[in-house]
């Protein structure tokens, strides 16, 4: 609980203040930014003490799967035991939509930016053309809303159950 409790907090918190108001703004870079996973691990990582975990983590977005939905799908198995409880798989259903939520909301903000392009059929060939601002930012919005009915979902069936002794997460 103690572990990963703030990291949810956190999470929630900035997916509705900051990220809501890059979304309001059509802010592609801080999307981008808000979902990005951290880098991979380099040679120079490994001449560092801690084995530049610490770096690394802080380049993570401030709702990327690596800094929230980790955090919430490891919570959700912590509610078994011996064998996967109902309520584990019920959460980590939700930690799955949120990580599409997450994917794609910064598959958007990087098309947008011009730094990927559309996907289409095979080899690339075939495919849609690209999509204009508002048809991306129309989809964020969705996936905004949906990310944050799945937030909702997942807080109560965390908090369901959970002792007195324990602070409830906080609905959105």
């Amino acid at each position: 609980y103690d572990r990963y409790y703030p990291r949810l907090l956190a999470g929630g918190e900035f997916y509705s203040n900051d990220l809501k108001k890059a979304i309001e703004k059509n802010d592609w870079n801080a999307i981008k930014l808000a979902t990005q996973e951290p880098p991979s691990r380099s040679k120079a990582d490994k001449s560092k003490i801690d084995g530049g975990v610490s770096e690394r983590a802080a380049q993570a977005g401030g709702f990327s799967k690596a800094r929230v939905v980790t955090a919430a799908d490891l919570w959700a198995a912590s509610f078994s035991e011996s064998s996967i409880s109902p309520k584990t798989k019920a959460m980590k259903e939700q930690t799955a939509i949120l990580a599409e939520v997450v994917d794609g909301m910064n598959t958007a903000a990087k098309i947008a930016l011009g730094e990927e392009k559309a996907g289409g059929g095979f080899l690339g060939l075939g495919g849609k053309k690209a999509p204009s601002q508002n048809e991306l930012a129309k989809e964020v919005r969705e996936l905004y809303i949906k990310g944050g009915n799945t937030w909702n979902q997942y807080v109560y069936l965390a908090n369901e159950g959970l002792p007195v002794t324990f602070k409830r997460l906080p609905y959105l």
